[in-house]
């Protein structure tokens, strides 16, 4: 985005100190793009969604001898494709991870990746909620404008055909491998795995990074080991993240195995999980609890494996919601 206007603007004031600016970021991001196909900030249901926006900008009103001219459609059409890949028709959300998020179930916090899936297929198929005002981050519904004056160029000429078809309906039993890069907080590309099955996603990364919390600094919104499942028609997508305490970690996803290890762990080191509320459990002592959520949970490994559990509310609880998002927390 900020390519872009750098861009625009010197082109259009001839400010040549803005367009060369511009031209000089849009062409670092092409070259990070173009190492594996994917953007620095990976599967972000919000960043995710003002980068195709961002995308759309560079391909409809750059010069076509232009940086962004030239390479606009182009990503914004792979990044499509990469997006559909992990997207879960059926449960309405992208499966992990997440590099920042502002929720943890796409049909119950506002997304602006969810905004993009409307205008492509109709809300009803979406994740957004026939009332989007009364789901948790809405305020980002102030970015549908945004997406509706471009939908006519975006939804027409540069979204492939195979994305659409997998944003209605989802396609089977898959996995996908593949890598995103952002320097200067990774000191190797993160190496991302993911299987999607009909009811459940597993999805993780593996990485070595400079600070605790990846590039966005903070656990909460970090998301790089995340499963979703189907819980019922009374509660909804279940959901459960690995909460980010180490700067590095090796994951490893496979047919309903998350392995989970701490290359620089030592005796201090611990395993936090976030998991989702139930309507119908409301009180969460174990895992067992989580099964009758609808998942099966078994815990094996090096580590202690006894645990504790605790309750954070907007009303009660060990200690304050993330995002508006009530859950439970398991620190073993």
């Amino acid at each position: 985005m900020r390519a872009f206007v750098s861009g625009w603007t010197g082109r259009r004031l001839g400010l040549a100190n803005f367009t060369q600016a511009g031209d000089a970021n849009a062409k670092e991001l092409v070259e990070l793009f173009d190492r594996a196909g994917t953007l620095a900030e990976f599967n972000s249901g919000t960043y995710a969604g003002v980068s195709l926006h961002a995308l759309a900008l560079w391909a409809r009103y750059m010069p076509s001898d232009s940086v962004m001219g030239k390479n606009g459609a182009r990503m914004l059409s792979r990044t499509w494709t990469s997006l559909a890949e992990l997207y879960h028709a059926g449960l309405k959300n992208s499966a992990g991870p997440w590099d920042r998020t502002y929720g943890y179930d796409m049909n119950r916090y506002l997304s602006i990746l969810g905004l993009h899936i409307w205008s492509l297929v109709g809300r009803e198929a979406s994740p957004i909620a026939e009332e989007p005002y009364a789901m948790s981050h809405s305020s980002d519904f102030a970015f549908a404008p945004l997406i509706a004056v471009m939908a006519v160029f975006h939804n027409s000429s540069v979204v492939p055909e195979g994305v659409i078809q997998r944003l209605k309906e989802f396609p089977g039993e898959h996995t996908v491998r593949t890598s995103a890069f952002s320097p200067p907080y990774d000191t190797y590309p993160r190496n991302i795995s993911a299987w999607l099955s009909d009811s459940i996603t597993i999805g993780a990364e593996t990485f070595n990074e400079t600070e605790v919390g990846g590039p966005s600094l903070s656990s909460d919104s970090f998301s790089p080991a995340v499963v979703q499942w189907d819980a019922g028609d009374a509660n909804g997508v279940g959901w459960l993240k690995w909460y980010a305490t180490e700067p590095s970690l090796i994951a490893k996803v496979s047919p309903g195995i998350l392995n989970l290890t701490y290359p620089y762990g030592n005796h201090s080191s611990i395993f936090t999980f976030f998991v989702s509320t139930f309507v119908d459990r409301v009180d969460v002592t174990s895992w067992d609890d989580v099964q009758a959520g609808g998942l099966a949970v078994n815990v094996s490994g090096n580590a202690n494996l006894t645990y504790e559990v605790s309750f954070n509310g907007q009303f009660g609880g060990a200690g304050e919601t993330i995002k508006w998002v009530f859950f439970f927390r398991v620190a073993q």
